[in-house]
């Protein structure tokens, strides 16, 4: 059986909770207070290294499949 996987087209307010550099992973939280999986091949960057920083107001866009959601596009705004 394959997982059907479906990105949002709507872009989404969220603030970093943790981000561990170390491994590329962290949790990023929305304005419900709802978690989200971030890995760092989702951030876009204009620099090759990329990372969050904890509190760090972002933006993403939404991809669930059947098991987890995770986001993608991860931008950091003002």
């Amino acid at each position: 059986m394959q997982k059907e996987t479906r990105q949002s087209d709507d872009w989404i307010n969220g603030v970093v909770h943790w981000f561990d550099d170390t491994s590329g992973e962290g949790i990023i939280k929305d304005g419900r207070g709802q978690s989200f999986f971030v890995h760092y091949s989702a951030i876009e960057s204009k620099t090759s290294w990329k990372s969050l920083k904890d509190k760090q107001k972002v933006k993403f866009k939404l991809v669930k499949d059947s098991t987890f959601s995770q986001v993608s596009h991860v931008k950091g705004i003002k």
